[in-house]
């Protein structure tokens, strides 16, 4: 019969083999991971999430004895460290689970001067991701998965990328192209009409010359309304422009006839002033021998002040009315100044959107082309391509670009990995499309389907 120290001794050292399962799990997983033809002894690197452990034997109370300070998760820094309570930055990277736990022990015997080792156990929690790029449906950063191959990042990533551009939407794409082109055709002999009638406006001519191009056209549906609205913006702005001179020129008439008859109101006055001053003078003769009364010579000079300050009032109305004249002059030529000035910055902003539609025309034109003749083209190419196997290739980190080489679907990934997918080229029975010269700038027409039919034309 065993003894109480010796039951206690199996005790322990039965909590110490449980306390050492995480590390043989492990061992345990390495050794499996021989099996499954996966790297036997993982490194850790950044990103990786560990989970540490310690234990320790007090034979004294007989218990297993557990560092709760470790018990957490713990992930490598960029720099490859570790931060652990009591022991600080402990480096990690390019080690293996079995390798850290033995260099943790002995950092722990030392620093807490333990005469043995405590039990470390370390087991990665999360691995680093990995990474697919290329043809795939959705590339970007994965979580790893142990056992992981090729083949499952690919799936993992989509798969191959579908194509969005089938007929159907090249189809879509043609007729929303050739709605624009329409919408800047109409656009543009708009804005064409409009730019006879601010020419005409700016040359103050009294009709619109319009091009040949509006002529042959006038009665055409929408265009024939666009060409009244302007020729009834260009009458009502005439006629308003002609209203306003009018009214100043007759103001200006009628301020010149002013100045004509207040200089001939002064002439008169003059001849007025005249004769008072000549019969003041005379009365102060007599006055001076004592021939004739005082009131007498004080009546003279009121009158003669009253005949000077009439001529002073005079000729402040005459310098008033050629002072309205001036102005008036000045108005009219501010209003034609200002009418040239706005109906030259309707004309450059018209041309500037002019200008602009050609270009989109253009564009469009080119986008057109491109949806009905080359983009078939293409799309036979590349589904002919994606028949064919894609190409996998390996980008390990810490290595060379030179390392990049081309695997099997089995072919087994590490975390950190840059899994690289291409799509093989190959020219389909058609051939590599052959660009082929666009057609000019189409004539402009004022119904859609005139618009479509020159440039299908041009095409062919």
């Amino acid at each position: 019969m065993m003894s109480g120290k010796s039951i206690r001794t199996v005790l322990g050292l039965l909590a110490l083999g449980l306390a050492a399962l995480p590390l043989a799990r492990v061992v345990a997983a390495e050794d499996g991971a021989k099996d499954a033809g996966l790297q036997a002894d993982y490194h850790l690197g950044p990103q990786d999430k560990v989970s540490i452990k310690v234990y320790e034997w007090r034979p004294a109370r007989d218990e297993i004895y557990e560092w709760t300070a470790f018990k957490a998760e713990y992930t490598v820094s960029p720099s490859g460290f570790l931060s652990l309570p009591l022991l600080g930055d402990v480096p990690a990277h390019g080690m293996s689970t079995t390798g850290l736990a033995q260099d943790l022990g002995r950092r722990l015997k030392d620093r807490m001067g333990l005469l043995e080792e405590p039990n470390v156990t370390v087991e990665v929690m999360q691995f680093r991701p990995f990474y697919v790029v290329g043809a795939v449906e959705k590339p970007g950063e994965y979580p790893y998965r142990p056992g992981l191959t090729v083949l499952g990042a690919y799936a993992i990533a989509g798969g191959k990328q579908r194509n969005t551009t089938g007929p159907l939407r090249l189809e879509r794409e043609a007729i929303s192209t050739r709605g624009d082109l329409q919408s800047y055709n109409f656009e543009t002999q708009t804005l064409e009409v409009r730019m006879a009638r601010l020419n005409a406006e700016l040359a103050n001519a009294p009709e619109i010359d319009w091009p040949a191009s509006i002529k042959a056209s006038m009665n055409d549906g929408e265009l024939s309304t666009t060409v009244r609205q302007e020729q009834l913006t260009f009458d009502t702005r005439r006629e308003a422009f002609e209203t306003q001179v009018s009214a100043l020129k007759q103001l200006q008439s009628y301020l010149e006839k002013e100045v004509v008859s207040l200089e001939k109101q002064l002439e008169v006055h003059q001849t007025e002033a005249n004769a008072v001053k000549s019969e003041f003078e005379m009365v102060m003769k007599l006055y001076k021998k004592g021939l004739t009364a005082a009131p007498r010579k004080l009546a003279l000079e009121r009158n003669v002040a009253q005949v000077d300050g009439e001529r002073l009032r005079m000729e402040s109305g005459l310098m008033r009315a050629r002072q309205e004249i001036s102005k008036t002059k000045i108005a009219i030529v501010d209003l034609q100044a200002k009418r040239s000035s706005d109906i030259s910055a309707e004309v450059q902003k018209t041309q500037a959107r002019l200008d602009e539609l050609k270009g989109r025309t253009q564009t469009s034109k080119h986008l057109l082309y491109e949806t009905e003749v080359l983009a078939p083209q293409l799309l036979a190419t590349e589904e002919d391509a994606k028949l064919q196997q894609p190409i996998f290739k390996i980008l390990r980190k810490g290595q060379a670009l030179s390392s990049e080489q081309v695997v099997s679907q089995d072919a087994v990934i590490n975390p950190g990995d840059t899994v690289m997918v291409e799509q093989p080229v190959r020219e389909s029975q058609f051939g590599p499309p052959v660009p082929r010269p666009l057609p000019p700038v189409a004539a402009q027409t004022s119904t859609p389907t005139a618009s479509v039919k020159i440039y299908s034309e041009g095409l062919r």
